[in-house]
């Protein structure tokens, strides 16, 4: 047998049935040569026989390494090595450091242990033990990560049958390598605290954990934990946890990532006083769960569009694209689709949520390949708006799980603001109708009925039958309301809204602007809400876009014509007030369909809105029948009666005054204010 000097430096198997023993001299076997000051060989690789279990590989480097070897060729003897471990199920490989013989790497070679961590490590982020050829390395994230569900033996072998006989072997094997790991873990859990660079231990791929989105609390899962090296002296170390959560993108539900970083600390810190941390750290876990489970149920049913009341605070870009808050009162339209649409915004593109079934270790999910011609935009943008009827949702009832991770925030349009911003789910609640506005109206009942017959008529016509020999010309319905001040034009489409139960988006002239340019976006990207919605749009004073067009005011013709271009083509409902029906451009007057004249108030109109009005300031403003009947001889229009009610009730809470009778404080106010406005009817 020949021998070689080597001082190559490599992984060798000490144990001496790798080479040949019987033909071997004790006293020249590698690392036992009294000239080559031999290493010191530790005990376990020294039994008589390999264990069954792994082979063990043992690395030497430096001076150390010089030993004598049966090959010429490094390459030979690194051959004849491994053909050596691939005969054992795992092959354990160790190199030396200033403490000894540590875990250089570990090797999964049998094929039904393979399977056992495939099955285990399915969705573990991007790792893919695939790529890594079945190997790993400390501090073996991937396995102390998903201990608990290795040695959960009756579901790991009603998966993965073919392990019953390897399960045993391979837990007994790792258990060394990740036993550090695990107690510092079980440290944390006991004492609720951590140190910073042990973060990424307890943030496991596929751990739910806590956070908030703009101040409210969002479960998310992690997905990759990051650790994120300062590269100057003034900044700080971070890990950065790559997170997701579930999304709605307006056509459907999806897991969306997020980052969260966590700079770094000295010392310990209390797990749950972290900007993030797993939800299993809560001390009232299942409470939290439950909460956020019904949170998730109620935006569950805001997918598409729903018209819903406000009270809380929304966010919104400003100018310079920074999100800002504002407080919300009063009803908004919710719809994603929608909001990406309107804003001119690229949808989300979101992780199907049903990919994760299909994600398994080993298939690790390959990235997008860039791919660029001149013909690479996609086209995905929609000719027209869709109606919530026409689009293609998927609706689909999301697990409890998914419940649990879905955001608390959804995207809406403020009908008060006319902005689009993120609302709290929270802050959202169902629309309490005012079925008694339309009776309040006062209008002949023939008129009445007839203007809410028309919009509900609209609502329930299918869009295909009736159309312009033009396609898609003249599907609108328009309603003129003109008439003198204060007589119920306004609140006509108010209280129609209320009964049919359908958004209101009012707006007056100056909402659309005073230039052209801004005319044309305001007004279209209103008659586009509308038509979605099945909205009512109410365009109140639109005297400036009615008006017959002259010579002498080019500007105003161009209002005039946009307003007229873009009524033609509206396929939803509009109401229009104006107080200046005779000089209404004739190209107007054959575009509307119906018209609603409205006259001074009779004394008998007076009364119903002076007895419904004090009907809403409870006892403050008692008056009788007669009082009631003397009121109604003043020739005010409802809205100068409000202002005198409104008034009459101030005054009577701030006021200790109690020998003025409501009548009479009513009947001084309202002659008060006929008198104030006499001389501007001289």
């Amino acid at each position: 047998m020949d021998y070689y000097y080597d001082s190559h430096i490599g992984f060798i198997d000490e144990h001496p049935s790798a080479y040949d023993r019987a033909d071997t001299p004790s006293d020249i076997l590698p690392g036992t040569s009294p000239v080559m000051n031999p290493i010191q060989v530790p005990e376990d690789s020294q039994r008589e026989g390999v264990s069954e279990s792994a082979a063990k590989l043992y690395q030497y480097n430096g001076i150390d390494s010089l030993r004598w070897s049966r090959f010429a060729d490094p390459q030979d003897e690194q051959k004849d090595l491994e053909a050596h471990a691939s005969k054992f199920p795992i092959i354990s490989r160790y190199h030396r450091t200033m403490n000894g013989w540590e875990t250089y790497s570990i090797t999964i070679q049998d094929q039904s242990m393979r399977e056992i961590l495939r099955y285990l490590l399915r969705g573990y982020g991007e790792f893919d033990p695939e790529l890594q050829d079945w190997t790993f390395y400390p501090p073996f994230k991937p396995l102390f990560h998903r201990w608990g569900e290795l040695n959960d033996r009756e579901t790991v072998l009603r998966d993965v049958p073919c392990a019953e006989n390897t399960l045993s072997t391979l837990i007994d094997v790792l258990a060394p390598v990740v036993a550090s790991s695990l107690a510092k873990v079980a440290k944390s859990r006991e004492t609720n605290k951590i140190r910073f660079q042990e973060l990424s231990d307890i943030f496991a791929p596929g751990t739910l954990v806590i956070t908030k989105f703009y101040g409210v609390d969002t479960v998310c899962r992690v997905v990759k934990a990051v650790f994120n090296m300062s590269k100057s002296p003034m900044d700080s170390n971070s890990w950065i946890f790559t997170v997701e959560y579930v999304d709605w993108s307006g056509e459907e539900s999806g897991y969306r990532k997020t980052s969260l970083e966590v700079v770094e600390f000295s010392g310990v810190r209390r797990v749950t006083k972290l900007p993030t941390f797993p939800v299993s750290y809560l001390t009232e876990e299942a409470k939290t769960r439950e909460s956020l489970i019904q949170r998730g149920r109620k935006l569950e049913q805001l997918r598409g569009y729903r018209l819903m009341a406000c009270n809380g605070v929304k966010l919104c870009k400003d100018k310079y694209g920074e999100l800002r808050q504002e407080v919300v009162i009063g009803r908004v339209c919710i719809d994603t689709y929608a909001y990406y649409r309107g804003r001119k915004e690229a949808k989300p593109k979101l992780r199907s949520l049903d990919s994760e079934n299909d994600s398994v270790a080993g298939e690790a999910k390959e990235p997008e390949v860039g791919y660029r011609t001149e013909f690479s935009i996609a086209h995905n943008v929609d000719p027209r708006p869709k109606h919530p009827g026409e689009r293609n949702e998927n609706l689909r009832k999301l697990t409890e799980e998914e419940l649990l991770m879905t955001t608390p925030w959804v995207h809406g349009f403020d009908l008060k603001a006319k902005s689009w911003g993120l609302f709290c789910v929270d802050d959202l609640h169902e629309v309490i109708w005012n079925d008694n506005a339309f009776d309040k109206l006062i209008l002949p009942n023939s008129e009445k009925e007839i203007a809410l017959a028309f919009v509900e008529g609209k609502r329930r016509s299918n869009d295909s039958s009736f159309d312009d020999f033009i396609q898609n010309k003249g599907r609108g319905l328009i309603i003129l309301m003109f008439g003198p001040p204060g007589v119920g034009k306004t609140f006509t489409a108010e209280a129609v809204a209320e009964r049919s139960k359908v958004a209101l988006y009012a707006m007056s002239a100056g909402d659309l602007g005073t230039q052209p340019s801004e005319v044309e976006e305001n007004l279209g990207r209103a008659l586009e809400l509308c038509s979605m919605w099945d909205a009512i749009l109410l365009l109140d004073e639109a005297d400036v876009f009615l008006a017959a067009r002259t010579n002498n005011s080019p500007k105003r013709n161009e209002f005039v014509s946009i307003f007229l271009r873009m009524l033609e083509y509206y396929t939803g409902t509009l109401f229009l007030t104006t107080n200046r029906v005779e000089s209404i451009d004739h190209a107007f007057q054959s575009r509307i369909d119906l018209f609603l004249p409205y006259n001074d108030l009779t004394k008998q109109a007076r009364r119903h809105v002076w007895e419904g009005l004090l009907d809403r300031v409870e006892h403050s403003l008692d008056v009788t029948d007669e009082e009631l009947d003397n009121l109604s001889e003043f020739h005010l229009n409802g809205r100068e009666i409000k202002n005198v009610v409104k008034s009459a009730h101030i005054l009577w809470l701030g006021s200790d005054d109690n020998q003025t009778s409501p009548s009479d404080r009513l009947y001084s106010l309202a002659k008060n204010r006929i008198q104030a406005l006499e001389p501007l009817y001289e």
